[in-house]
């Protein structure tokens, strides 16, 4: 039915010696997207306290 690519959990992290690329770039755009999130956020929340304190 499946076959995975990798026989176990350590070679799927290590990735045939890719692994550190592949998750670093992986950690910075969790980061990236987390920021953000995060700010945008805090954004759309200050621009509606100003909304509410105007009306």
């Amino acid at each position: 039915m499946f076959e995975f690519a990798f026989s176990s959990v350590r070679e799927a992290i290590h990735m045939n010696g890719h692994g550190v690329y592949v998750w670093t770039v992986f950690l910075i755009v969790i980061t990236n997207i987390t920021y953000f999130f995060i700010n945008y956020k805090n954004k759309i929340n200050k621009i509606k306290n100003k909304l509410d304190a105007s009306s």
